[in-house]
């Protein structure tokens, strides 16, 4: 599978320019101001709008420096539905596909999602550090490249983009700007996985009453601690599979 791409909102945002992969595979790559070169991105950042229904849903994700418009249609059944579960404003990671419609100024850059799931505050951070090296790694590609040597994806970028000196120390500030926002005190370390059962049955527990919640509000509850939709519904199987949950009534979840 494509391996995807760390790029802030606002390089993303300021992309004119598609390059055919020349490799055989399908689609082409979005390439952006600041030397990313984007078929599938991953990105974390604060969910601020939602809006649609039915097969189609529509998103802004904001990022320290930017916001990014991502849709989710009927190809991605689980990011539609897990979608659907969150309220903004809501820390959100999605993967998807990089398009861009129109051309020229009126180019529009978005992301088709394939996979949505809830996050905290450190997993935004997270993404934030990783996000810069990867961007100041780039810039650094480009700033040889004026010079004469760097690669060739480098040198492309300049062609499309008449990349300046100046256009790269812009860029180089917006990292800083991101890399402003991180929480001084965020200690990266092992994150162990916590079992999709043992998230939503925690979360069952806190909020469940004495009868117990609708399974509709038990797959929310598994959104929200970070499942998607699909990852819900089969951790909430499980549970009752295993016994560690019942139905005291029709379409109703209850933990023993």
């Amino acid at each position: 599978m494509e391996p995807v791409i760390r790029v802030f909102a606002r390089d993303f945002s300021a992309a004119r320019h598609t390059v055919d992969s020349g490799d055989g595979r399908d689609g082409s790559y979005v390439v952006t101001p600041g030397g990313a070169w984007c078929r599938r991105l991953f990105i974390v950042g604060a969910l601020t709008e939602r809006r649609g229904s039915g097969d189609v849903m529509r998103a802004r994700i904001a990022d320290p420096t930017g916001t990014f418009h991502v849709s989710a249609d009927w190809q991605s059944p689980d990011a539609v539905e897990t979608l659907g579960y969150i309220e903004p404003p809501a820390f959100v990671a999605v993967t998807g596909r990089a398009t861009l419609n129109g051309s020229g100024s009126r180019a529009y850059a978005g992301l088709d999602a394939e996979a949505i799931n809830v996050v905290d505050r450190t997993a935004r951070d997270i993404w934030v550090l990783a996000t810069a090296g990867a961007t100041l790694g780039r810039l650094e590609a480009l700033e040889k490249a004026l010079g004469g040597g760097g690669d060739e994806r480098a040198a492309t970028v300049i062609g499309l983009y008449g990349t300046t000196g100046k256009d790269i120390q812009d860029k180089a500030g917006m990292v800083r700007t991101a890399l402003a926002s991180v929480l001084p005190d965020l200690a990266v370390g092992e994150i162990a996985p916590v079992a999709g059962r043992d998230l939503l049955l925690a979360a069952i527990e806190d909020e469940g009453g004495a009868r117990g919640i609708p399974e509709s509000d038990a797959v929310a509850l598994g959104v929200r601690s970070g499942l998607s939709a699909r990852d819900a519904q089969r951790a909430l199987e499980e549970l009752l599979a295993a016994g560690e949950c019942y139905q005291p009534a029709s379409d109703m979840i209850k933990p023993i």
